[in-house]
């Protein structure tokens, strides 16, 4: 199980060596432009991106808000009798999540999604099956009112503090290995950074 993530830039504080060696400056948390605040529009304005580049078909019907635990989002939750609820209210969350066939083979020059054909094994389709249509990875798009703990569960740390994360979610089809392409020159984060007023950081949740 696991998640490949783009998220909001984090603060840098160097070290001793970097600081006195080469000379490395601190880099604090830029501020969070006032218009992100508005969690649905900037959500939107999200999916709009991913439609420009051809990453994601156009929704036919606008998603609604999905009140979903995901890979990253479930330390977020608590567990109340069989069911897991939200566990701050004071903390807004807006998210919109796309099963794997909204997405377009397109998105290869950001990340390697799961086929069909890729995930029977030796290629033996089930009769009916397209071999092209994705069945990974489930894309979730997330704005928080304010930085959320960011954890790698396995163990139990803090990674990151985002307040607006991009999620892909690869399920039992997840492995550190897969391949991505994931630049900060690409297209999509100048795009996400000019709307974040930010840089934009990519990493792996296993």
């Amino acid at each position: 199980m696991g998640s490949f993530v783009i998220i909001t830039e984090e603060p840098y504080e160097p070290g001793w060596l970097t600081r006195n060696l080469f000379g490395a400056t601190a880099r604090p948390r830029p501020p969070r432009p006032a218009e992100t605040l508005d969690l649905e529009k900037t959500a939107f304005q999200i999916v709009d991106f991913f439609v420009a580049h051809d990453y994601l078909h156009q929704p036919l019907v606008p998603p609604q808000h999905s009140r979903e635990a995901t890979y990253a989002t479930q330390c977020l939750f608590t567990r109340s009798g069989d069911q897991l609820v939200w566990a701050d209210p004071t903390l807004e969350w807006f998210h919109l999540a796309f099963e794997p066939r909204c997405l377009r083979l397109d998105i290869h020059p950001l990340l390697q999604p799961v086929t069909n054909e890729d995930a029977w094994p030796d290629g033996q389709l089930a009769e009916g099956l397209d071999p092209h249509e994705i069945v990974a990875p489930i894309l979730d798009i997330h704005l928080f009112s304010r930085p959320i703990d960011l954890v790698e569960i396995p163990y139990d740390a803090t990674v990151a503090h985002p307040w607006a994360m991009i999620e892909f979610q690869y399920g039992e089809f997840f492995h550190p290995g897969r391949p991505r392409a994931w630049t900060e020159e690409q297209p999509l984060a100048i795009d996400l950074a000019k709307l974040f007023g930010c840089r934009v950081e990519a990493r792996l949740l296993t």
